[in-house]
């Protein structure tokens, strides 16, 4: 299991629901079954649309009682904001969402998760004409970078290849090198 590992994803709608005060149930997430708006309020959908592995590495720790492994995985993941509403809430409340994620909370959510949102990019404007009426909705942009840490206790430490053992008191053999 991630040692405190929270989907990127959910970390900003944490942070959106949170900072804009948004109603229970209208921050969703991409992923999930939803439908469009009935009501009036404001609604924002966050998706995950691309995960970037930067790295993987594995170490390990033998600072406790029993020799650890740790895995650790960094990666960034695109993510997607629509902000969307019957009304024009999402008209003039769209800085919001810039506002959201570079509050004291989202530093607080970022440091509690491992991660780092970088400064959205300016709104587009995705407003269409839907059957039920004219849907307000405005795409933003983040880029999360976070790092995943898997720490396994029972990590089996080798000292043996083969049968042979290593003896780390013999020195290899002098080499000369002619130059």
């Amino acid at each position: 299991m991630l040692d405190d590992y929270r989907e990127p994803a959910k970390v900003v709608a944490d942070i959106l629901q949170s900072e804009m005060e948004l109603d229970a149930g209208h921050c969703l997430l991409g992923d999930q079954e939803w439908d469009l708006p009935s009501d009036r309020g404001l609604f924002a959908v966050v998706f995950d649309d691309a995960q970037h592995t930067i790295g993987t590495t594995t170490e390990m720790d033998q600072t406790g009682p029993l020799p650890a492994e740790v895995q650790k995985h960094a990666s960034i993941h695109d993510i997607r904001i629509e902000i969307m509403s019957f009304d024009n809430s999402a008209r003039t409340r769209k800085v919001e969402v810039s506002m959201a994620l570079t509050s004291f909370f989202a530093q607080q959510k970022m440091e509690e998760y491992n991660c780092q949102i970088s400064r959205p990019q300016a709104p587009t404007n995705a407003t269409e004409t839907e059957v039920t009426g004219r849907l307000h909705r405005y795409v933003i942009r983040v880029r999360v970078t976070c790092l995943q840490t898997k720490t396994k206790t029972s990590a089996q430490y080798f000292d043996k290849f083969n049968g042979a053992v290593v003896d780390a008191t013999i020195n290899a053999p002098e080499v000369n090198i002619n130059e």
